[in-house]
């Protein structure tokens, strides 16, 4: 790895990715290599996690593609440098803030959406002018074999290189000195990557793309039915696995019933198939990542009670509902990061908001309710959210995505994408004769006086 992280250097120091030709026509040309083996694309997703279509389109292929759009759009005036202006003790002079790459990027996608969260960062990282070295998930071979086939295929090495072979440890991988790196995952992995540039000697910046338990509130006056429909809708895509799905319920005491009966409603309605009097799960409902999981998943509902759901068969687990559930269960005390839907009751809102701010910062948060929804999303601390809905924060291109505290550290999305993969280098432009002589020596008290005014000391 050491050898290609050169490779990619030495090119880099060539200059040849920092023009605007370059830049462009490299982002273009991998628009079009994903519009190209979009049907391949989908039938990998279909093997390795029976993604439906529409899924596929929705949430990875289509959520890359409008990252792309926008960076081609925007390529332009995001490369071109801002001046700005210059104080009265550097006059005559100009002022300019210019965006450079990093160098050697590195970009680790997870395994839950494995598309989306590979290509968005990576064409973050192209339009800003790096090079790239990919590191895909094996826990979704059929899909990570396709997209080292393409991107290899259709871009040299000493520009972009992917790999998710299981014979490259991520132990060396991790040790590797890069210019910046770009980590979604795991908060346990992504301290063993910090721990080992540490233990590596590397200073390097990074982004955190983590996760956490993600809570969402109802209270009494929220629309049931419209809350019920919408936090299904984000519990349940990808089979719960989205870092930023509602990882459980709060719902005011008196609204419980109501809200509980709505989602099972709504389970019913969206993934399900009535047959007589039985339903059935569709066939289309996605997989949990592997049977590992499964069974991770299905200890945790011990000691719970099962409102709905529950049953798993293979790699395919029901939606599920449970309460009965303390603070200290084991469903409250990790990531739950799969189709299983803690629901606990609140008497005093309050309350409630001083139990969630002593916990760790989560990486989104969720308010339906009327009265407290200022109140709620002021006092709470998350790394994104919304009022009345689930995960629909992430389709806004002007609002950047990222974490807070242990669900990660910095953001990207839209022109932020471009600038987390950019230093903004400074430079002033001085007058080779023209200046004050405010600041060389001798000094006196008429040049103290006149520092104090005009720099209001």
């Amino acid at each position: 790895m050491n050898k290609i992280i050169e490779l990619q250097r030495n090119y880099f120091n060539t200059g040849a990715t920092l023009g605007y030709d370059f830049r462009i026509n490299q982002l273009k040309r991998l628009r079009s290599i994903i519009r190209k083996y979009e049907p391949e694309i989908i039938e990998a997703f279909l093997k390795d996690y029976n993604k439906s279509a529409f899924d596929v389109i929705s949430t990875e292929i289509g959520y890359a593609l409008t990252e792309l759009n926008h960076l081609i759009r925007r390529l332009k005036k995001l490369m071109k440098p801002q001046k700005v202006k210059t104080s009265i003790i550097n006059r005559p002079s100009k002022g300019y803030i210019v965006p450079e790459p990093y160098g050697v990027a590195l970009v680790v996608a997870p395994w839950n959406y494995p598309f989306n969260l590979s290509f968005v960062p990576l064409a973050a990282a192209m339009a800003a002018g790096n090079t790239v070295v990919l590191k895909l998930s094996t826990n979704t071979p059929c899909l990570s074999e396709l997209i080292h086939h393409i991107l290899m295929q259709n871009f040299p090495r000493e520009y972009m290189y992917v790999t998710w072979n299981s014979s490259i440890e991520r132990e060396a991988l991790f040790g590797c000195k890069f210019d910046y790196i770009f980590y979604t995952g795991s908060t346990a992995v992504a301290r063993e990557l910090q721990w080992r540039q540490a233990q590596a000697g590397h200073l390097t910046p990074m982004t955190l793309e983590l996760g956490g338990k993600s809570p969402c509130i109802v209270d009494k006056d929220a629309d049931i039915d419209a809350a019920a429909r919408r936090i299904v809708w984000g519990k349940y895509l990808n089979a719960g696995q989205t870092c930023v799905a509602p990882d459980h319920v709060y719902v005011e005491r008196s609204v419980k019933d109501a809200l509980v009966s709505k989602m099972i409603a709504c389970i019913k309605e969206f993934y399900y198939n009535k047959n007589g009097g039985e339903y059935t799960l569709r066939d289309d409902f996605t997989y949990v990542v592997n049977a590992k999981a499964v069974e991770r998943l299905q200890r945790s509902l011990e000691n719970t009670r099962i409102l709905w759901g529950g049953e798993a068969q293979d790699r395919r687990m029901e939606p599920t509902i449970v309460d009965m559930v303390t603070q200290e269960s084991r469903l409250m005390q990790e990531e739950i990061f799969g189709p299983v839907l803690p629901v606990l009751v609140f008497d005093d809102i309050f309350a409630l908001i001083r139990t969630i701010k002593s916990q760790e910062k989560p990486l989104a948060f969720y308010f339906f309710g009327k009265k407290y929804a200022k109140m709620v999303m002021r006092e709470c601390h998350f790394g994104g959210g919304a009022v009345n809905d689930t995960i629909m924060h992430l389709s806004e291109l002007s609002m950047p995505f990222g974490g807070v505290g242990q669900s990660g550290m910095g953001s990207y999305h839209g022109d932020k994408s471009f600038e987390t993969f950019s230093h903004y280098k400074s430079i002033m432009i001085k007058h080779p004769r023209k200046e004050l002589k405010l600041k060389y020596p001798p000094h006196n008290a008429l040049k103290l006086c006149v520092l104090r005014k005009y720099t209001g000391l």
